[in-house]
């Protein structure tokens, strides 16, 4: 089993099962979602793992001063391979910088076609990181931030659905996954959406974690709830949290 890289998480579900794709549902960005993920992928990245950044929401620069803001030295870790970016907004925008790393996707990127590039641009790094010793000892991990983004980049929620549902069966037989080690996955949503799509996403995740907030006065109040995980005892586990610095701190409900 791997960490959570938050004890409370890690106590209450006995870690988590290497290989599996976890979602992060923000029901509210008060509720900092996000800044979770960003914790796990700062602690991955401390320890060694390799890292793959799937960034849809933002343009590079902005995406570099998040991770600073969020102690993680993005530059550092792009230029030691421990790190990659497949620059989704870029691609789209046509916003591109030439900073080791960071890779592209090119020509069309369409719901039909974008599943393949992308399973085109991680085996390429892949075979970069096997060619260079770099798997050895090393756990992987994928995160995608946010991919809700795709209902506006992709012109909406049919196409998004249909990106979902290609890109499942294209990873299920792909060389980047069959021959290569598979990572452990992170996806964060940050919009409701519509129930069809939330629904697609929700069936394939291994653990699904819905992060909300509400005020109660003039304070805010956040809660993690754990919808699905193997093995659940349970019909929700339901925290609160709060964050000291950047360190989500949980205490069960």
């Amino acid at each position: 089993m791997l960490s959570w890289e938050i004890d409370a998480l890690d106590k209450e579900l006995g870690g988590l099962k290497e290989h599996s794709f976890v979602l992060v549902h923000e029901a509210d960005p008060r509720a900092r979602g996000k800044e979770i993920l960003f914790h796990i992928l700062r602690q991955k990245l401390k320890r060694g793992s390799l890292v793959g950044y799937f960034n849809i929401s933002y343009p590079v620069h902005i995406l570099m001063r998040a991770f600073e803001i969020s102690g993680i030295d993005g530059r550092k870790y792009l230029k030691n391979g421990t790190l990659a970016i497949i620059d989704t907004f870029g691609s789209f925008y046509d916003i591109i910088s030439d900073v080791e790393g960071i890779w592209y996707l090119k020509g069309s990127l369409s719901a039909d076609v974008l599943p393949a590039k992308y399973v085109e641009v991680v085996e390429a790094h892949k075979r970069k990181w096997s060619e260079s010793g770099m798997f050895g000892g090393r756990k992987l991990y994928g995160f995608a931030i946010d991919v809700s983004d795709y209902i506006d980049m992709l012109g909406g929620e049919l196409e998004t659905l249909k990106y979902l549902e290609i890109s499942a069966e294209l990873r299920a037989n792909a060389r980047a996954y069959r021959e290569y080690p598979k990572g452990t996955n992170f996806w964060l949503w940050g919009r409701k959406g519509s129930s069809q799509i939330l629904a697609s996403v929700y069936r394939r995740a291994t653990y699904v974690l819905r992060v909300r907030s509400e005020l109660s006065g003039n304070r805010v109040v956040r809660y993690l709830e754990v919808l699905k995980a193997p093995d659940m005892k349970s019909e929700v586990i339901r925290f609160t949290y709060h964050f000291d610095g950047n360190v989500p701190v949980l205490e069960r409900v």
